[in-house]
C-alpha cells in the first residue's frame, strides 16, 4: 500500500492545477472534499495545504452557500504581500529600522534601474514621465504625492522584467516609503526628489544602465541623508 500524500504533495499539486487552468484571483478551486477527490489525497492534507497556501496570500476559503477554496492572489502577488507583511511585523516589533530599510532597497532597487534602462520600452518611459507630473501636480496632497511616488519606483521594477524581483522589492512601496516619507517630511524637499526621478529617467530612456544605477543611488542616498538629519540629537 502507498503512502498518502503529504500536504507538501497537496500544495504542489494545487498549485500545478491553478498554473495549467490560468486560475485567477477570485476564480474558485472547489471545496476541500471536491479537490481531495480530484487531486487524490486525503482531506486533511487538503487542508493544511489550503492553510499553508492561505498564509502565503494565494488562496483563501470562505464558509457557507457558495463557498469554497478560491485563488486569492497570483504567485508574485502572494509573494509580495507575505514578504511586506513580514517586514512590517518586524518593524512594528522593532527587529528592525527605516536605516536597514533603506540599505537593503538600495542592494534591490540600484540594480533594477540598470535593467530597467536596458529593458524599457516608450510606454514605460512615459509613464514614469507621468508618475513625476502627477507628483508635481499634486504638490500640495500628501497621499498623492506618495502614491505617485510609489508607481515611479513600481514601474523601475516592473520595467526590468523580473516578476521575483517586482515581489521581493514591493514592500518597500508599501511599508517602507510611507514610513520613510512620515519621518523626513520636515526636511524634504519634493522639487529636489522630482528633478532626482528626471534624472533616472532620463538614464533610463537613454538606454544607459550605468547612468540609471548612479542616478538612482544618489535618489536614495538622497533620502537616507535626510534621516540621518532628521535623527540627528540636537545640540
Amino acid at each position: 500500500m502507498g503512502v498518502a500524500p503529504s500536504s507538501d504533495e497537496a500544495v504542489r499539486l494545487i498549485q500545478r492545477m491553478i498554473a495549467e487552468r490560468g486560475l485567477l484571483p477570485g476564480d474558485r478551486l472547489g471545496t476541500e472534499a471536491e479537490l481531495a477527490g480530484e487531486l487524490g489525497v486525503s482531506r486533511p492534507a487538503v487542508r493544511e495545504a489550503v492553510r499553508l497556501l492561505g498564509r502565503a496570500n494565494l488562496l483563501r476559503a470562505a464558509r457557507g452557500p457558495g463557498g469554497g477554496v478560491f485563488v486569492a492572489q497570483t504567485p508574485d502577488r502572494g509573494l509580495a504581500r507575505t514578504v511586506s507583511d513580514a517586514i512590517a511585523e518586524m518593524l512594528a516589533n522593532k527587529l528592525t529600522s527605516i536605516g536597514e530599510l533603506v540599505e537593503v532597497s538600495v542592494l534591490l532597487e540600484v540594480p533594477l534601474a540598470g535593467l530597467a534602462a536596458e529593458r524599457a520600452d516608450s510606454a514605460t518611459v512615459a509613464q514614469l514621465r507621468r508618475a513625476i507630473a502627477e507628483a508635481e501636480r499634486l504638490a500640495d496632497d500628501e497621499q498623492g504625492q506618495r502614491e505617485a511616488n510609489a508607481l515611479f519606483h513600481r514601474t523601475i521594477a516592473e520595467a526590468s522584467g523580473n516578476q521575483v524581483a517586482c515581489a521581493l522589492v514591493a514592500w518597500s512601496h508599501l511599508v517602507l516609503q510611507p514610513a520613510l516619507k512620515e519621518l523626513i517630511a520636515p526636511a524634504i524637499i519634493e522639487s529636489v526628489a522630482r528633478d532626482q526621478h528626471r534624472e533616472i529617467v532620463d538614464a533610463i530612456e537613454q538606454r544607459k544602465p550605468a547612468l540609471a544605477e548612479l542616478a538612482m543611488r544618489e535618489h536614495l542616498r538622497y533620502l537616507t541623508d535626510l534621516l540621518e538629519i532628521v535623527n540627528r540629537p540636537a545640540m
